[in-house]
């Protein structure tokens, strides 16, 4: 009688450090999205703002149609970021009302410049790095429940998508039910958790690691977010973690046994 009086009290209070664990877990990775978002923002705001001034300056650019707004966006979206930046190392990161309110004018910031960049025809490879800045954007306002920046198509098509000079994964080819994919399908190797949560987490190589070690498997995500279960998890290698690659095998609707991997 005397051990399961003991027993209980010890159970309870395992159960309630599991818990308290999980917690803590779950706010480190939250944490950690938060700053690997912030640090491609930071790369990016290095070189887009002296890019797209440049790109205004000459045709096919008319830079007397663009706001005052707009044109002044691409500087002071640098120092949005580079305060952010100083911010993110805050234990109370996820709830910090100052990080959510430069996040907010940031977000007000460059959405004169996203219309912008709909509304000319600046060059593809400035184009191209602008869709990966409003991703990231966009990726660290879903955690914090901010306004997202719209899609906007440019005119003519806009060209060169996929990141800097265009080059990024070759889009999805659909995948037929319990055929031979053509040419393969294309994309990133992430774990399961982390390709629900934007494309700023597909490229974490590390978090997939640590993901994978604690159990999660791994899954191809497309461009378009499209998630691919992997039925033989073996083929996928740790340096395939958080890369682009292409997978050859056979599908069976949202699931495909890989028979190649191509980086």
């Amino acid at each position: 009688m005397r051990f399961r009086h003991w027993l209980i009290p010890t159970l309870a209070f395992c159960a309630a450090g599991l818990v308290a664990q999980e917690a803590f877990d779950r706010d480190y990775y939250a944490r950690e999205h938060v700053k690997f978002l912030v640090e491609q923002l930071n790369q990016w705001s290095r070189e887009f703002p002296q890019h797209f001034n440049a790109a205004v300056m000459k045709p096919p650019v008319d830079a007397s149609k663009l706001s005052d707004a707009a044109k002044a966006g691409p500087a002071e979206f640098g120092g949005l970021v580079q305060r952010m930046s100083q911010l993110s190392g805050a234990k109370d990161l996820m709830t910090n009302s100052e990080f959510r309110g430069v996040l907010d004018k940031t977000m007000a910031t460059m959405k004169e410049v996203n219309q912008a960049m709909a509304s000319q025809r600046f060059p593809m490879v400035l184009q191209s790095d602008w869709d990966q800045i409003r991703s990231t954007l966009n990726n660290l306002a879903r955690v914090y429940q901010v306004e997202t920046l719209a899609a906007l198509e440019p005119p003519g098509g806009g060209g060169g998508r996929g990141g800097r000079g265009g080059r990024g994964p070759a889009p999805a080819v659909a995948a037929a039910p319990g055929g031979v994919v053509p040419g393969g399908l294309s994309g990133y190797i992430v774990d399961q958790s982390c390709s629900k949560r934007g494309k700023g987490m597909w490229n974490n190589a590390e978090c997939v690691a640590q993901c994978v070690r604690e159990g999660d498997k791994v899954v191809l995500v497309t461009e378009e977010g499209k998630i691919f279960q992997i039925s033989n998890q073996d083929k996928i290698q740790p340096e395939n973690y958080g890369q682009v690659v292409v997978l050859t095998g056979k599908t069976d609707g949202d699931t495909i046994t890989v028979d190649a991997i191509k980086m």
